[in-house]
Protein backbone atom coordinates (compact mmCIF):
# COMPACT_ATOMS: atom_id res chain seq x y z
CA UNK A 1 0.00 0.00 0.00
CA UNK A 2 2.86 2.48 1.00
CA UNK A 3 4.65 1.62 -2.38
CA UNK A 4 1.72 2.12 -4.29
CA UNK A 5 0.79 5.88 -2.89
CA UNK A 6 4.51 6.19 -3.35
CA UNK A 7 4.44 5.16 -7.14
CA UNK A 8 1.35 7.62 -7.63
CA UNK A 9 3.29 10.39 -6.09
CA UNK A 10 6.43 9.93 -8.44
CA UNK A 11 4.32 9.59 -11.29
CA UNK A 12 2.54 13.13 -10.34
CA UNK A 13 6.08 14.78 -9.91
CA UNK A 14 7.37 13.56 -13.28
CA UNK A 15 4.38 14.63 -15.04
CA UNK A 16 4.76 18.41 -13.52
CA UNK A 17 1.01 18.34 -11.96
CA UNK A 18 1.94 19.87 -8.76
CA UNK A 19 -1.84 21.55 -8.26
CA UNK A 20 -2.61 17.23 -8.05
CA UNK A 21 0.15 16.49 -6.10
CA UNK A 22 -0.23 19.20 -3.51
CA UNK A 23 -4.39 18.12 -3.30
CA UNK A 24 -3.21 14.12 -3.33
CA UNK A 25 -0.75 15.20 -0.19
CA UNK A 26 -3.26 17.04 1.89
CA UNK A 27 -5.49 13.98 1.14
CA UNK A 28 -3.45 11.52 1.96
CA UNK A 29 -2.05 14.07 5.18
CA UNK A 30 -6.08 13.52 6.04
CA UNK A 31 -6.21 9.77 5.92
CA UNK A 32 -3.41 9.37 7.60
CA UNK A 33 -5.46 11.61 10.74
CA UNK A 34 -8.17 10.18 10.32
CA UNK A 35 -6.33 6.18 10.80
CA UNK A 36 -4.42 7.79 13.64
CA UNK A 37 -7.96 8.79 15.27
CA UNK A 38 -9.56 5.91 14.28
CA UNK A 39 -7.10 4.10 16.08
CA UNK A 40 -7.07 5.41 19.17
CA UNK A 41 -10.82 5.89 19.18
CA UNK A 42 -10.53 2.07 19.27
CA UNK A 43 -7.85 2.19 21.99
CA UNK A 44 -10.19 4.34 23.82
CA UNK A 45 -13.00 1.82 23.51
CA UNK A 46 -10.98 -1.24 24.42
CA UNK A 47 -9.60 0.36 27.33
CA UNK A 48 -12.78 2.16 28.97
CA UNK A 49 -14.99 -1.46 27.87
CA UNK A 50 -11.96 -2.98 30.25
CA UNK A 51 -12.58 -0.35 33.19
CA UNK A 52 -16.29 -0.99 32.87
CA UNK A 53 -15.67 -4.72 33.68
CA UNK A 54 -13.78 -3.90 36.22
CA UNK A 55 -16.02 -1.63 37.78
CA UNK A 56 -18.62 -4.76 37.38
CA UNK A 57 -16.42 -7.22 38.38
CA UNK A 58 -15.95 -4.85 41.93
CA UNK A 59 -19.24 -4.47 42.12
CA UNK A 60 -19.98 -8.36 42.19
CA UNK A 61 -16.91 -9.17 44.66
CA UNK A 62 -18.17 -6.49 47.21
CA UNK A 63 -22.16 -8.44 46.59
CA UNK A 64 -20.33 -11.75 47.32
CA UNK A 65 -18.58 -10.13 50.25
CA UNK A 66 -21.87 -8.51 51.79
CA UNK A 67 -24.05 -12.22 51.13
CA UNK A 68 -20.93 -13.79 53.79
CA UNK A 69 -21.25 -10.52 56.11
CA UNK A 70 -25.30 -11.74 56.35
CA UNK A 71 -24.37 -15.60 56.60
CA UNK A 72 -22.07 -15.02 59.48
CA UNK A 73 -24.14 -12.29 61.55
CA UNK A 74 -26.73 -14.56 61.32
CA UNK A 75 -24.71 -17.26 62.90
CA UNK A 76 -22.99 -14.97 65.74
CA UNK A 77 -26.40 -13.92 66.95
CA UNK A 78 -27.92 -17.54 67.20
CA UNK A 79 -24.27 -18.10 69.14
CA UNK A 80 -25.41 -14.40 70.89
CA UNK A 81 -28.27 -16.04 71.96
CA UNK A 82 -27.15 -19.36 73.45
CA UNK A 83 -24.69 -17.10 75.56
CA UNK A 84 -27.62 -15.25 76.91
CA UNK A 85 -29.49 -18.26 77.46
CA UNK A 86 -26.42 -19.71 79.18
CA UNK A 87 -25.96 -16.27 81.29
CA UNK A 88 -29.88 -15.98 82.46
CA UNK A 89 -30.25 -19.67 83.52
CA UNK A 90 -26.56 -18.91 85.56
CA UNK A 91 -28.10 -15.77 87.60
CA UNK A 92 -31.37 -17.10 87.88
CA UNK A 93 -29.65 -20.46 89.72
CA UNK A 94 -27.29 -18.06 91.45
CA UNK A 95 -29.81 -15.61 92.84
CA UNK A 96 -32.03 -18.55 94.09
CA UNK A 97 -28.86 -20.04 96.43
CA UNK A 98 -27.80 -23.07 95.40
CA UNK A 99 -26.24 -25.93 98.31
CA UNK A 100 -24.57 -27.16 95.22
CA UNK A 101 -21.98 -25.02 93.72
CA UNK A 102 -21.27 -27.32 89.85
CA UNK A 103 -25.27 -26.52 89.58
CA UNK A 104 -23.91 -22.61 88.78
CA UNK A 105 -20.76 -23.53 87.03
CA UNK A 106 -21.79 -26.15 84.64
CA UNK A 107 -22.98 -22.72 82.44
CA UNK A 108 -20.15 -20.69 83.40
CA UNK A 109 -17.90 -21.08 80.07
CA UNK A 110 -20.95 -20.96 78.15
CA UNK A 111 -22.14 -17.67 79.57
CA UNK A 112 -18.66 -16.52 78.78
CA UNK A 113 -18.09 -17.13 75.25
CA UNK A 114 -19.43 -16.57 71.68
CA UNK A 115 -18.99 -16.26 68.15
CA UNK A 116 -17.26 -13.38 67.06
CA UNK A 117 -18.15 -11.48 64.14
CA UNK A 118 -15.23 -10.25 61.80
CA UNK A 119 -16.34 -8.55 58.36
CA UNK A 120 -15.61 -9.53 54.81
CA UNK A 121 -13.87 -7.08 53.59
CA UNK A 122 -11.67 -8.15 50.59
CA UNK A 123 -13.07 -6.22 48.17
CA UNK A 124 -13.54 -2.84 49.81
CA UNK A 125 -10.19 -3.11 50.53
CA UNK A 126 -8.80 -4.05 47.09
CA UNK A 127 -10.28 -1.21 45.77
CA UNK A 128 -8.93 1.93 48.70
CA UNK A 129 -5.43 -0.02 48.58
CA UNK A 130 -5.25 -0.02 44.98
CA UNK A 131 -6.65 3.65 44.12
CA UNK A 132 -9.03 1.93 42.39
CA UNK A 133 -11.75 3.70 44.35
CA UNK A 134 -12.24 6.30 41.23
CA UNK A 135 -13.45 3.17 38.76
CA UNK A 136 -16.97 3.39 40.74
CA UNK A 137 -18.39 5.47 37.90
CA UNK A 138 -22.34 5.39 39.54
CA UNK A 139 -21.30 8.27 42.44
CA UNK A 140 -24.68 7.28 44.13
CA UNK A 141 -24.52 3.54 44.69
CA UNK A 142 -20.19 4.52 45.52
CA UNK A 143 -21.29 6.87 48.03
CA UNK A 144 -23.74 4.22 49.56
CA UNK A 145 -20.68 1.71 49.53
CA UNK A 146 -18.50 3.94 51.40
CA UNK A 147 -21.30 4.93 54.01
CA UNK A 148 -22.23 1.11 54.53
CA UNK A 149 -18.66 0.40 55.04
CA UNK A 150 -18.06 3.65 57.46
CA UNK A 151 -21.26 2.58 59.34
CA UNK A 152 -20.07 -0.91 60.21
CA UNK A 153 -16.64 0.03 61.27
CA UNK A 154 -18.17 2.36 64.05
CA UNK A 155 -20.93 -0.15 65.21
CA UNK A 156 -17.83 -3.14 65.57
CA UNK A 157 -16.30 -0.44 67.32
CA UNK A 158 -18.81 -0.14 69.68
CA UNK A 159 -18.98 -3.44 70.03
CA UNK A 160 -15.09 -3.77 70.49
CA UNK A 161 -15.79 -1.34 73.42
CA UNK A 162 -18.39 -3.16 75.06
CA UNK A 163 -16.42 -6.17 75.20
CA UNK A 164 -13.27 -4.88 76.46
CA UNK A 165 -15.27 -3.77 79.74
CA UNK A 166 -17.12 -7.25 80.06
CA UNK A 167 -13.70 -9.30 79.35
CA UNK A 168 -12.27 -7.87 82.90
CA UNK A 169 -14.97 -9.30 84.73
CA UNK A 170 -13.57 -12.80 84.05
CA UNK A 171 -10.12 -11.86 85.55
CA UNK A 172 -11.78 -9.97 88.84
CA UNK A 173 -12.33 -13.25 90.73
CA UNK A 174 -9.53 -12.97 92.67
CA UNK A 175 -9.32 -15.70 94.40
CA UNK A 176 -10.09 -18.67 91.59
CA UNK A 177 -8.96 -21.95 93.42
CA UNK A 178 -12.08 -20.44 96.44
CA UNK A 179 -14.33 -19.55 92.89
CA UNK A 180 -14.02 -23.68 92.08
CA UNK A 181 -12.31 -22.81 88.23
CA UNK A 182 -10.85 -26.29 89.03
CA UNK A 183 -14.40 -28.00 89.15
CA UNK A 184 -15.60 -26.34 86.21
CA UNK A 185 -16.91 -29.91 83.98
CA UNK A 186 -14.30 -28.76 80.88
CA UNK A 187 -11.36 -28.46 83.50
CA UNK A 188 -12.19 -31.43 85.79
CA UNK A 189 -10.37 -33.65 84.19
CA UNK A 190 -7.27 -32.14 83.39
CA UNK A 191 -6.66 -31.90 87.45
CA UNK A 192 -7.46 -35.74 88.67
CA UNK A 193 -9.15 -36.78 91.96
CA UNK A 194 -5.91 -36.06 94.22
CA UNK A 195 -5.87 -32.41 93.08
CA UNK A 196 -9.56 -31.49 92.86
CA UNK A 197 -9.36 -32.55 96.78
CA UNK A 198 -6.25 -30.30 97.81
CA UNK A 199 -8.03 -27.43 95.76
CA UNK A 200 -11.20 -27.12 97.78
CA UNK A 201 -13.36 -24.11 96.80
CA UNK A 202 -15.22 -22.03 99.48
CA UNK A 203 -19.54 -21.74 99.54
CA UNK A 204 -19.41 -18.37 98.15
CA UNK A 205 -22.64 -19.36 96.31
CA UNK A 206 -24.37 -19.27 99.48
CA UNK A 207 -23.40 -15.67 100.92
CA UNK A 208 -24.54 -12.58 98.68
CA UNK A 209 -22.56 -10.58 100.55
CA UNK A 210 -19.66 -12.48 99.38
CA UNK A 211 -17.06 -10.64 96.71
CA UNK A 212 -17.65 -13.83 94.43
CA UNK A 213 -20.90 -13.98 94.72
CA UNK A 214 -21.50 -9.99 94.07
CA UNK A 215 -19.14 -10.44 91.03
CA UNK A 216 -20.69 -13.29 89.72
CA UNK A 217 -24.08 -11.75 89.33
CA UNK A 218 -22.71 -8.14 87.87
CA UNK A 219 -20.95 -10.13 85.34
CA UNK A 220 -23.68 -12.41 84.22
CA UNK A 221 -25.77 -9.37 84.81
CA UNK A 222 -24.29 -7.31 82.22
CA UNK A 223 -23.60 -10.02 80.06
CA UNK A 224 -26.71 -10.30 79.37
CA UNK A 225 -27.26 -6.58 78.39
CA UNK A 226 -23.81 -6.53 76.35
CA UNK A 227 -24.90 -9.31 74.54
CA UNK A 228 -28.09 -7.36 73.56
CA UNK A 229 -26.50 -4.20 72.41
CA UNK A 230 -24.46 -6.66 70.14
CA UNK A 231 -27.07 -8.25 68.23
CA UNK A 232 -29.37 -4.98 67.88
CA UNK A 233 -25.83 -3.60 66.65
CA UNK A 234 -25.39 -6.73 64.52
CA UNK A 235 -29.32 -6.59 63.33
CA UNK A 236 -28.66 -2.94 62.30
CA UNK A 237 -25.48 -4.01 59.96
CA UNK A 238 -27.13 -6.95 58.21
CA UNK A 239 -30.36 -4.71 57.46
CA UNK A 240 -27.87 -2.24 56.06
CA UNK A 241 -26.39 -4.75 54.48
CA UNK A 242 -29.21 -6.54 52.79
CA UNK A 243 -30.04 -2.61 51.55
CA UNK A 244 -26.92 -2.36 50.13
CA UNK A 245 -27.29 -5.62 48.57
CA UNK A 246 -30.55 -5.18 46.58
CA UNK A 247 -28.72 -1.63 45.00
CA UNK A 248 -25.56 -3.67 43.88
CA UNK A 249 -27.11 -6.11 41.98
CA UNK A 250 -27.99 -5.00 39.00
CA UNK A 251 -24.92 -3.62 38.26
CA UNK A 252 -23.40 -7.17 38.91
CA UNK A 253 -23.72 -8.91 35.66
CA UNK A 254 -23.36 -12.80 37.10
CA UNK A 255 -25.26 -11.84 40.18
Amino acid sequence: MIKFFRHIRQSMINQNRTKKYLLYAIGEIILVVIGILIALQINNWNEERKLKQQEDTYYCKILEDLRADINNIDSTIVSLDKRQIAAKRLLTKLLKIQEDKTVILADYISALRSRQFFPTKAAINDITSSGKLENLKNETLKEAILDFYTNQNYALGVVDKNNDQLAPKVFQYQDYTDFGIQELPLYRSIYGEELQNLLKSTEWQKDPKSYLFRNLRDHMNMTLIICEREKDLLHSVKTSAIELSQLIKPFCKTK
